[in-house]
Formats: structure tokens, C-alpha cells, sequence
């Protein structure tokens, strides 16, 4: 395995859980039946924009070190 293979694995698996942990902005499906009179309460924006921003530079990190692991 070379160093790109296991890079794109730990960027992989680091995106993975960061998206799993971040809170759900819409409804999703829960709004086709009805179900959609949810409260929000107290929501801490600070931990959700920087959630959003780790994400970004995964994804971004992820396709450079894709691109560069084809290159080679």
C-alpha cells in the first residue's frame, strides 16, 4: 500500500464520522408524512459551522490526494 492509499483511507473514514455527527438541517423524508413540527432549541452554531468547514476540507483533501495518488 502506498502512503496516498492509506492517506485516502484516514480522509475516508475522517469524513465519515464528521457528516454522521452533525446535526440534521432539514426535515429529510420526515416532511412527505406530515411530521414536520419540529422545535429548535438553543442550537450551538459555533460547533456546527466549524463541522461544516472540517467537512469541506475533508472533501476537498480527499479529491487533491485522489487526484495526486492517480498522477503517481
Amino acid at each position: 500500500m502506498s502512503i496516498f492509499s492509506v492517506l485516502l483511507l484516514v480522509i475516508s473514514i475522517l469524513l465519515i464520522v464528521v457528516i454522521v455527527i452533525q446535526p440534521s438541517k432539514g426535515e429529510g423524508l420526515g416532511s412527505i408524512g406530515g411530521g414536520g413540527g419540529q422545535l429548535f432549541f438553543g442550537k450551538n452554531k459555533g460547533l456546527e459551522q466549524f463541522l461544516e468547514r472540517l467537512t469541506t476540507g475533508l472533501a476537498i483533501a480527499f479529491f487533491l490526494v485522489a487526484i495526486i495518488a492517480n498522477l503517481f
